[in-house]
């Protein structure tokens, strides 16, 4: 008798998945957290063109694949705080829920796109922090 239920507690377990499988699947969401941005950084003031980074997202600066600022560049960023470095340009920005972009406003005169998914340098340095 011991077996008998337990055979049935699996059976009925069996035939509840099978009918989960049948029903229609909701749409599966991604926590916010780890969804994806398209983000756009423009460096194409940097002149002469400079290599530029985003430390853990892009090749280092030391690399021979490295980005270059004679290019636009759209990168797939999760919510989350980075960093836009070349050898003569460091800040940080933050990317949130919904794919903005934020930035210390101390740059401002040579950072633009705060609130928008499109980071562009207007000048050719940054005023060091």
């Amino acid at each position: 008798m011991r077996w008998g239920g337990a055979i049935g507690i699996v059976l009925l377990l069996s035939a509840n998945f099978a009918f989960s499988v049948n029903a229609e699947a909701p749409a599966i969401t991604k926590h916010p957290l780890a969804q994806e941005h398209p983000i756009t950084i423009d460096a194409t003031v940097l002149k002469p063109p400079k290599v530029w980074s985003i430390p853990g997202v892009t090749e280092p600066l030391q690399s021979l694949t490295a980005l270059t600022s004679n290019h636009v560049e759209t990168l797939n960023l999760r919510p989350g705080r980075y960093m836009f470095t070349t050898t003569s340009i460091s800040f940080s920005f933050t990317v949130d829920l919904e794919g903005k972009l934020d930035y210390a406003k101390m740059h401002d005169e040579c950072v633009s796109g705060r609130g928008t998914s499109h980071l562009t340098l207007v000048c050719r340095f940054l005023m060091p922090q």
